[in-house]
């Protein structure tokens, strides 16, 4: 991406006022647009997306077949056998052309499906505000004029000017490729004719990152219109780069292909030496260019990532690259999160607890949310979290039971709980004027607000505080309780604690909730200590006890996971009670494990701390920043590092591992930061998508395998065949063109869509890495397969010849015998860790069905008179078909023992 400034030069929207703005685009700051109003607006300026280039029709797809070296080859090899007069010869490559140009077509048409839906996945939305009420809508739906609302770790859904900021910062580097973050600021900006965007800090841009604060601004330019809308029309022309795999495969291709033109070149000198006719032996060379080039390799690695990452995709994980699919297999570690990847999302208040409830109750027994208003406590507790959540109900309150809340996991419970004891929380939020508000950070443990009872800036206002409540704890001096303030004496503190460890230990989480009555002048002086000494002499008021229950096929997922040789550890910045508790249900733990905090880690050097990774499972009370040094030091160790986060602060460790998994709830900072995302944040895609990525690897092996070795087979025999004997060629090019396009053209393909091997998730990680693909193992293999087919057909070419039989049907028989080896080989390679006789033959329905029409094509060339003119073949009788079959079975029994010898240690 270009790194230079752009400048706005059509609508300076920085230098005039937001009433000026409001005017222009006939918009309400505090009610926004009106719904007829946005039915004009989208007529008028479109969709809020990047209008996509040139649509590439079926016609380029054709015309992009002919950068390929193989239509190439066969193309100059049309013109030069028609020039010469070989009509059949001719006409056999021209269709064979023409099925390899659709067959091209198809496989890349499969690949862009797959990638579409990918695109598609990736949906965004926005907070704005129309009719007066607050609504998430598709950032595609923005309109100029639109009121948003945007909060730390979204994306900034449209370009837009700030209304009103608080402490907000924004990152931009995917526009200007600078890192550090941009404070940014509502105001006029001072007039000049070119202002640069780094300087323009009273706008928000198309896909920057809110990294800090929040804002409400006024969408001014959508679409293409947008700063990112024009870097985007200037990159649309740049390929994608390639992942390692894909450049490796095309070095194995490209060394594949030299080392097949150094044999040809030999073969017809050899042949012209021994008396074949040049014209002859040009043809098949290049013939067996055709076959013995490994053309499809490249094309075949696509195909098979982009099915991959759709098979992810229907599971409920949308990979973002296709880097990721080639580092799924070998993850060796997993460190995850607790809420919502191992839970189930679901966070409901089950219970509030205050000073006065604690000390009535003996147990720990729950009373019904609903008696919320009657105790005074319990609602002066919710009203406090109320106004300190930072979610939103989209749509109307006073529809029962069919809310929609937006927002974090804990904030959502919290408006849901409000909602529940039928508290107007429109009304409550309106009758407080919001100064200023801290969003919840993992490493400040609290989010704040603060407020100005009936919208006015009275000398005393009021901060309400949600956080670890230990920490509140830690620096409250005074309980709220019986509606009225006590000092917090030594006993109820032990009390307060006491409670909040019962409730930890059976897997509740607790969220603490305080206040204090400020003098909001002396805040809003620049020389305040706001919001450093926010919580000295707080109240607490009480604990809001909340309940996600653990996912039902979670432990059987971890049970997997490490059965695949992916240690799971969690690392949360939960209660280290709580966490104890839901590992332990998980199966990460035994009962009795401990867990370490963020403060111990501090307190360890890598080197300790090393040590305890590798036999201490449960993390608590973690700082994000001891996520990456975490992730730094397995990372340093060799291990293949997948870490799941949601948070802005852990984009960062997401960066650093070899996989970034982000939750589907996080923040956008987060998800760009990531690798794959979890659309529904559970931890069982994660394994299931380590299983896809083993199976990608697997069937990358099949393709090589039948590819390689058939090709090979076949330069093997021609090239025995032209030295031993010169003049008499074992198969024509005509049939070998037939053989290797028409007859194996889909092959290459049909092993995308092989399902995974039964121990595919019992192996060692090191043996799925992508990073060694054609392994030594593998060559064996394929030298095994070359030489046992080659050597096996042609002694059976050799016999034939001994005996005298009509070179015609020498060629046919040969031409059966090799498609037939082909057809067999496939079924042989489902599996290359089992015998032929324990695979389900019929668990991939696309290999099958190829291979029947393989069988019909044959049946087709061997009956139908123009076809056996045009391929030299002549009829055979029952007991040559029986014998060619006989042969096939033979050479299929080779290469299972083979297979056995390859790979009987695995």
């Amino acid at each position: 991406m270009k790194k230079t400034l752009i400048t706005q030069n059509q609508n300076l929207w920085s230098e005039i006022t937001i009433t000026e703005i409001k005017k222009r685009l006939n918009a309400d700051s505090n009610k926004g647009l009106r719904d007829e109003q946005i039915a004009q607006l989208q007529i008028r300026y479109g969709k809020n997306i990047f209008k996509k280039g040139r649509r590439i029709t079926r016609l380029d797809k054709i015309i992009a077949q002919f950068k390929s070296p193989l239509v190439i080859i066969l193309l100059i090899a049309g013109i030069v056998t028609f020039a010469l007069d070989h009509r059949l010869d001719t006409l056999v490559i021209f269709i064979a052309l023409l099925i390899n140009i659709v067959i091209g077509v198809i496989q890349e048409a499969r690949a862009s499906e797959a990638f579409e839906k990918l695109v598609v996945s990736q949906e965004k939305y926005a907070t704005v505000i129309r009719g007066g009420r607050k609504k998430q809508v598709h950032a595609e739906e923005l309109v100029p004029g639109d009121i948003i609302w945007i909060t730390s770790g979204m994306a900034v859904p449209a370009d837009a000017r700030i209304i009103t900021a608080n402490g907000l910062s924004t990152n931009e580097a995917m526009l200007t490729g600078e890192w550090a973050s941009v404070s940014k600021r509502e105001g006029v900006m001072k007039k000049g004719s070119s202002t640069p965007i780094t300087e323009q800090s009273n706008l928000l841009w198309m896909g920057t990152l809110i990294v800090a604060g929040n804002a409400k601004a006024i969408v001014v330019e959508t679409g293409d219109s947008t700063q990112m809308g024009i870097i985007a029309s200037e990159l649309a022309k740049i390929e994608e780069e390639q992942t390692p795999l894909q450049k490796n495969i095309r070095k194995l291709a490209v060394f594949l292909s030299y080392f097949m033109i150094a044999i040809l070149v030999f073969l017809f000198f050899a042949g012209v030496a021994r008396g074949n006719d040049p014209v002859e032996m040009i043809i098949i060379a290049i013939a067996v260019a055709v076959a013995a080039m490994p053309e499809g390799l490249p094309v075949a690695v696509t195909v098979v990532l982009a099915l991959g990452m759709e098979t992810i995709l229907k599971k409920g994980g949308l990979v973002r690259n296709l880097l990721a699919t080639e580092t799924l297999g070998s993850t060796t570690v997993i460190l995850t999160d607790k809420t919502g990847t191992l839970t189930k999302a679901e966070m409901r208040v089950v219970d509030i607890l205050t000073e006065q409830t604690i000390h009535n109750q003996t147990t720990t027994g729950r009373i019904p949310l609903r008696d919320t208003l009657s105790n005074h406590d319990k609602k002066n507790v919710l009203k406090n979290a109320l106004l300190t959540a930072e979610g939103f109900v989209d749509g109307r309150e006073d529809t029962l039971g069919e809310w929609i809340v937006r927002g974090n996991p804990v904030d959502r419970a919290i408006i849901l709980a409000g909602l529940e004891s039928e508290m107007r929380i429109s009304e409550i939020v309106a009758k407080e004027d919001c100064l200023d508000r801290i969003p919840f950070d993992s490493t400040r443990r609290f989010a704040a607000s603060l407020y100005s009872s009936n919208n006015k800036r009275s000398t005393k206002n009021r901060v309400c505080i949600v956080g670890a409540p230990e920490l509140l704890l830690e620096y409250a001096q005074s309980v709220y309780s019986e509606s009225k303030e006590k000092k917090l004496t030594k006993k109820t503190r032990k009390m307060l604690e006491d409670r909040q460890l019962a409730e930890s230990a059976t897997g509740m989480r607790i969220v603490g909730v305080a206040y204090k009555d400020v003098d909001w002048k002396k805040l809003n002086n620049k020389n305040s200590d706001f919001p450093i000494n926010i919580l000295e002499d707080i109240v607490f008021s009480g604990f809001i006890i909340l309940h996600d229950p653990l996912r039902s096929d979670v432990k059987e997922s971890i049970k997997i996971a490490r059965g695949a040789g992916a240690e799971v550890i969690m690392l949360t910045g939960d209660n280290p009670i709580t966490a104890l508790k839901i590992a332990e249900e998980a199966g990460i733990v035994m009962a009795g494990a401990n867990a370490l905090t963020g403060v111990e880690i501090e307190q360890l050097d890598d080197k300790k701390l090393l040590e305890i990774l590798y036999h201490q499972k449960v993390f608590a009370r973690v700082l994000p920043s001891q996520k990456l040094r975490i992730v730094h030091l397995l990372k340093s160790q060799g291990e293949i590092v997948a870490m799941t986060g949601d948070g802005i602060n852990d984009a960062p460790a997401l960066q650093c591992a070899d996989l970034g998994i982000a939750l589907g709830s996080g923040t956008d900072v987060a998800k760009e930061a990531s690798d794959i995302v979890l659309l529904n944040n559970s931890f069982s895609i994660i394994v299931k998508a380590i299983e896809e990525g083993r199976r990608i690897r697997d069937n990358l092996k099949k393709i090589i395998v039948y590819l390689i070795s058939t090709s090979f087979s076949e330069l093997f025999i021609i090239s025995v065949a032209i030295i031993a004997m010169g003049k008499e060629l074992p198969i024509l090019a005509t049939q070998i063109l037939w053989i290797n396009i028409i007859e194996e053209g889909f092959m290459n393909f049909a092993f995308a869509f092989e399902p995974g091997e039964a121990d595919i998730m019992k192996r060692n990680p090191k043996e799925s890495s992508m990073k060694e693909i054609v392994t030594p193992n593998l060559k064996k293999l394929i030298a095994i397969i070359v030489l046992t087919t080659g050597v096996f057909l042609i002694t059976l070419y050799f016999v034939l010849l001994r005996l005298e039989i009509d070179i015609e049907k020498i060629r046919t028989i040969m031409f059966i015998a090799l498609s037939v080896s082909s057809i067999f080989f496939a079924f042989s390679i489902k599996n290359l860790h089992k015998p032929i006789w324990t695979i389900n033959p019929f668990s991939n329905k696309y290999l099958v069905f190829t291979l029947l029409a393989n069988f019909g094509v044959l049946i087709i060339a061997l009956v139908l008179p123009p076809l056996q003119t045009l391929l030299s073949l002549t009829p055979l009788s029952g007991n040559e078909f029986f014998l060619i079959i006989g042969i096939g079975l033979i050479n299929l029994c080779i290469i299972e023992i083979g297979k056995y010898i390859v790979f009987r240690n695995k």
